[in-house]
């Protein structure tokens, strides 16, 4: 009886972790996401870079990244600037 409750406590808390690891996972889209350090002059595909190592986020009055190379279809909030990080 013992090793049977032991077995399913190690069955509850692997499940609570395969839980876990799923729920407190962001999911990357299919759709690309594209940043623009100058206004929309040009245009920077984000998909393969990480943020805060390879650019950043920074407070400012337009999106950071943007679903398409256009000011018009911005993703998240509308209260950041795109900015490249130079090593």
């Amino acid at each position: 009886m013992k090793l049977n409750i032991l077995n399913l406590l190690r069955g509850g808390v692997f499940s609570l972790a395969v839980v876990a690891a799923f729920a407190f996972t962001t999911p990357r889209g299919d759709a690309p996401a594209y940043g623009t350090p100058d206004n929309g002059a040009t245009w920077v595909l984000v998909d393969e870079l990480e943020i805060n190592e390879d650019y950043e986020c920074v407070p400012g009055s337009q999106a950071c990244t943007y679903s398409s190379q256009s000011m018009s279809n911005p993703i998240g909030p509308t209260n950041k600037k795109f900015r490249l990080i130079t090593p």
